[in-house]
């Protein structure tokens, strides 16, 4: 068998395989003589079939099969002899003829076309720069963050008739045309929390409502954004797209909270006994704590962008026309021209990472042990039990770990997430970064973009 490499381009190259009969002759017969030995046709004994009866009806559809073990088989051996990192797989090449005669086979040519891995040059400069978004505390910060303390140990209380910083509990019933109910329609009980209702009108309309009252409100304007509304009705993200119907909300309970005050109980149920004596002291320490979770907060959504940007930074190139064919290929549903073009940036992107990602840890020789497998699934489920008030530790967390430590996917998933924080350690030494003192309305809005 011989194999040829010409390139197309940088990142694209056409591998032309000759197969000869030497290459696929001994197996097709082999083949073809056990098919004789277990064929039964009228006027012969069991495997006593002439083998030429054989062939006629078996010989091209097994020289099919075994020229595509044959060539699959080649082309690995010979992607890994010459060292070549591919991107997907070899797809046959469309402007290319293959040759060859299934009735009289001899030699056949078939034309292959592979996508190469663009080299990832990871001495990126002085100019990658980037930028660390760090919420000021300010005394904005700070009053915002007693005022939270305040009202989260505050206490709730049953109400008559709601003020516009209530909450509303109750059911949401969807409505037809008519306003009827709707049959089959959406149903759903939730609530609605008057001091945060952005649209004005309505939260005139509900704020005076008392329990049993029931108002027709627009969905869309009782709830902050599709995700929220989602939540709110029990329905998906597409569900909540096509959404137009009015909803019936009857009204079952009215809850206000009120703030505790700030005095010393509250310090001692926010910091512990005696910790402060003071409302100076009190700010202090929540000055303290504001600095920890911002810096937390801005490290968490920096990571996040770090990597879009400096994907857009390196500009690796990729063999886009070969990736847009072999997605197209080997994807279950058929893509349309307009769904390609909108979703291969995004799979291009994710590649890029996934290459600048195996080009640092070969570059640092980077492993993930069991023991930080370990460490991992504990943290991970630590959390998730801390969320509701559950602490886990000692045996029982590891056993937890363990557990989930011997699904084979759950294992990739938690590798994964230490590669990328492991990765992107790395990197951060390789470029600048520089702190930048934004308000907290500013950072909201940047991490909302990269959420």
């Amino acid at each position: 068998m011989q194999i040829d490499r010409n390139n197309i381009d940088e990142l694209t190259a056409r591998l032309t395989v000759i197969v000869e009969p030497a290459d696929y002759q001994s197996r097709v017969e082999n083949i073809l003589n056990d098919y004789r030995k277990n064929s039964q046709y009228p006027g012969f004994r069991k495997g006593k079939a002439p083998m030429a009866l054989i062939r006629k009806q078996y010989a091209t559809p097994v020289l099919a099969d075994e020229m595509n073990k044959i060539i699959s088989e080649e082309l690995s051996a010979y992607i890994q002899k010459e060292q070549l990192d591919i991107l997907g797989n070899p797809i046959p090449e469309t402007s290319t003829e293959s040759s060859g005669d299934w009735e009289s086979p001899e030699n056949f040519t078939f034309a292959y076309e592979i996508g190469l891995a663009p080299t990832i040059d990871l001495n990126f400069g002085r100019g990658a720069k980037f930028v660390r978004h760090v919420i000021k505390v300010d005394k904005k910060a700070i009053e915002a963050a007693v005022t939270d303390h305040m009202r989260r140990h505050g206490a709730i209380s049953e109400q008559e008739v709601a003020a516009e910083t209530d909450l509303l509990l109750g059911h949401f019933t969807e409505l037809d045309a008519a306003g009827e109910p709707l049959e089959g329609g959406i149903e759903s009980d939730s609530n609605i929390a008057l001091e945060h209702l952005e649209h004005r009108r309505t939260r005139k309309q509900l704020t005076g409502a008392r329990v049993g009252d029931s108002f027709v409100v627009d969905p869309h304007k009782v709830a902050h954004g599709h995700d929220d509304l989602g939540k709110m009705l029990g329905i998906t993200h597409e569900q909540v797209h096509d959404l137009k119907s009015n909803f019936k909300f009857e009204v079952k309970e009215v809850k206000r909270l009120t703030p505790h005050e700030n005095n010393q109980e509250l310090w001692d149920k926010v910091l512990g006994k005696d910790v402060v004596d003071s409302d100076k002291s009190f700010r202090a320490k929540v000055s303290e704590e504001l600095h920890a979770q911002f810096d937390r907060d801005a490290e968490q959504i920096f990571r996040r962008r770090f990597v879009v940007d400096l994907i857009e930074h390196m500009k690796i190139q990729m063999p886009n026309a070969f990736l847009k064919r072999w997605i197209q290929m080997n994807n279950e549903q058929p893509l349309s021209d307009e769904q390609l073009e909108k979703e291969y940036p995004g799979y291009a992107d994710s590649m890029r990472w996934q290459l600048l990602q195996q080009a640092v840890m070969k570059d640092a020789d980077m492993r993930v042990t069991a023991e930080e497998l370990e460490d991992e699934a504990k943290r991970v489920i630590g959390a998730q039990y801390a969320q509701y008030g559950m602490p886990l530790e000692g045996e029982m967390l590891d056993n937890f770990a363990k557990n989930s430590l011997a699904n084979e996917e759950e294992r990739r998933r938690l590798a994964d997430i230490i590669i990328e924080r492991k990765v992107v350690d790395n990197l951060k030494p390789r470029v600048t970064i520089k702190d930048k003192s934004v308000n907290f309305e500013d950072f909201a809005k940047i991490a909302a973009e990269v959420r």
